[in-house]
């Protein structure tokens, strides 16, 4: 199959560049502001000290994860119908890696600190943070080798093994990245050994989620011809992860409820406390049921944009279930639980324009590569 580039010359593309250029603009503005005079515009606090930023990190590592899974269904198992969006499933994903990564440093208030993880981190590889900091590395390392193996023709069983180390990598990033939340006794709705797999199965509803979104857009700006036989392939992937998500995120909820440390708390929390909304409605209702119904009602281009829009956000809802509420209740002690907030009382978190600004930030940095790498990258199938 042969690749193109775009021209990259229209008012419409540049147009783009310059939306994009403001949100980083944006973005910025709130990164210097916080260096220099601290995160007190945000809506973190001692007791919730990962706001949005940080579900925003979760999210971009798992779309992350499962747009490189995407890929290998046509580098390793062979499926030549996905081949015309292969490469930028690579490129997509190691941008969006990039892009968790730069959230973090636009909201830790000190970049520099950042390396410490790196330092330190080899001499204590019992952390999470520290094993990630090399897994994170690697995959971006092996990710780009990847991705230029497929431009070299007599390289093809050096790209079918890389592309299987890759998506064997990626289940890795990602179930590391659950582990995080997932090996931490104090936080029971965290504390799970279900959370890696249910990391992994998320990561590939908002990977294809939103590859189908990205890919069926640049498609149509690009005056190239998706197939519609394409779209609806992804869309049956999309639906059979949506209901493997749901059937997790049910066993999960179960599994605290009548197991957790205690005794069920943190499960009526999350089902009717404050962000109860963010979990039935967002997540639940319009980021699950009513894209898997959608699905299974009809498969066209349409109807699967739509799905995939819902389960994305489903997916960032789901994170923000996670992250959020997690922290907002006091802790098990071994000998009950330790008084936060007033009398003990969980702590309410608000979203602050300055965390939306950081993250919009950096959408806007990877929407420009996105774009700059159409136009200097052969990643999109000849016309």
């Amino acid at each position: 199959m042969e690749y193109t580039k775009i021209e990259g010359k229209s008012i419409g593309y540049y147009g783009v560049i310059l939306l994009f250029g403001i949100l980083i603009a944006v973005g910025l503005f709130e990164f210097v502001k916080g260096m220099s005079i601290g995160q007190e515009d945000y809506g973190t606090s001692n007791i919730v000290p990962w706001g949005l930023p940080i579900t925003a990190v979760v999210f971009f590592i798992g779309a992350s994860a499962g747009a490189l899974m995407l890929s290998s269904l046509t580098y390793v198992f062979g499926k030549e119908e996905y081949k015309p969006v292969s490469r930028i499933s690579i490129y997509v994903a190691i941008l969006l890696i990039i892009g968790a990564l730069s959230t973090i440093e636009g909201e830790l208030g000190r970049p520099e600190r950042f390396i410490n993880l790196m330092v330190f981190g080899a001499t204590n590889l019992t952390s999470m943070f520290a094993v990630n900091a090399f897994l994170y590395s690697g995959y971006i390392l092996l990710s780009v080798v990847y991705l230029w193996t497929t431009f070299r023709e007599d390289l093809i069983r050096v790209t079918k093994i890389l592309g299987a180390s890759a998506a064997a990598l990626a289940i890795f990033v990602h179930a590391g990245t659950g582990a995080i939340f997932g090996f931490i006794v104090a936080k029971e709705l965290w504390f799970s050994p279900l959370l890696p797999v249910l990391f992994i199965i998320a990561a590939l509803t908002s990977g294809v989620g939103l590859l189908i979104l990205i890919l069926t857009v640049t498609f149509r700006f690009t005056g190239h011809k998706m197939d519609e036989k394409l779209v609806v392939g992804l869309g049956k992937y999309l639906t059979a992860f949506l209901l493997i998500q749901l059937f997790f995120v049910f066993i999960e909820n179960m599994v605290r409820t009548y197991g957790g440390l205690g005794g069920g708390e943190m499960t009526k929390f999350l089902f009717s406390g404050p962000y109860s909304f963010v979990f039935w409605v967002i997540q639940i209702l319009f980021g699950t049921l009513v894209p898997i119904g959608i699905l299974f009602a009809r498969k066209t281009v349409l109807t699967v944009q739509i799905a995939s829009l819902l389960a994305v956000i489903g997916v960032f809802a789901e994170r923000f279930s996670l992250v959020i509420p997690g922290q907002s209740v006091p802790p098990v002690q071994v000998a009950g639980r330790a008084a936060m907030g007033f009398y003990g009382e969980p702590a309410i978190y608000s979203i602050s324009g300055a965390e939306v600004a950081i993250i919009l930030g950096v959408i806007g940095a990877l929407g420009i590569l996105y774009l700059v790498g159409l136009k200097v990258i052969k990643l999109l199938p000849s016309r």
